[in-house]
């Protein structure tokens, strides 16, 4: 086999997995005991190897800092590197939109994957953003990575984790392969129970 047409394919994907859009996603779905989300992530690996492999040979997941020993371990056997994202005091406490005590803290995470896609977007390897999230937040980082010729895909945990309106979606785009949009349900992964 000729190893010049192996190279170009490899290393392309960069994925940023928002973990607790991943999580309690799929929480929401199955419930705790049915979640099955070491297997989900198996899938979501072999899925990324699919489409261009991933840059570095390593994805990154991006949590706060309540994440277990159990998942930190099952992270890095699936060659994805933890993002610590602590939260950040607020100067002011604002009103919590469910009703409850006024915040002090707002959570950092949607920010620190998209400040990390942008300084990621003039690698040379950098050809695909593996977003595994259904958080509109990310809508202005997936229409900028357009604008760049960034091909963008998308794993959200579940339909139901998908924002309302559906633009995070609408902006994946066609693999040039198969001409299907860059999208894996994580639900509806396969998986071994």
């Amino acid at each position: 086999m000729n190893d010049q047409l192996i190279l170009p394919m490899m290393g392309r994907v960069l994925l940023l997995i928002d973990w607790d859009n991943l999580y309690y996603g799929l929480f929401q779905r199955f419930g705790h005991l049915d979640m099955h989300i070491g297997e989900r992530i198996v899938a979501l690996m072999e899925w990324v190897e699919e489409i261009g492999g991933l840059m570095g040979g390593r994805g990154f997941i991006f949590a706060q800092e309540h994440v277990s020993a159990e998942y930190q371990r099952m992270f890095n056997e699936n060659r994805l590197q933890l993002v610590i994202c602590p939260k950040r005091k607020l100067k002011t406490p604002r009103a919590d939109f469910l009703g409850g005590e006024p915040r002090t803290e707002e959570d950092t995470v949607d920010e620190t994957i998209i400040w990390f896609a942008k300084n990621m977007a003039g690698h040379p390897s950098f050809k695909i953003l593996c977003l595994v999230s259904g958080d509109n937040d990310y809508v202005p980082m997936f229409e900028e990575m357009g604008r760049l010729g960034i091909k963008r895909a998308l794993a959200p945990p579940a339909i139901a984790s998908l924002a309302k309106n559906k633009r995070l979606l609408n902006l994946t785009d066609r693999n040039p392969v198969t001409q299907k949009r860059m999208i894996l349900l994580l639900e509806r992964a396969k998986i071994a129970v």
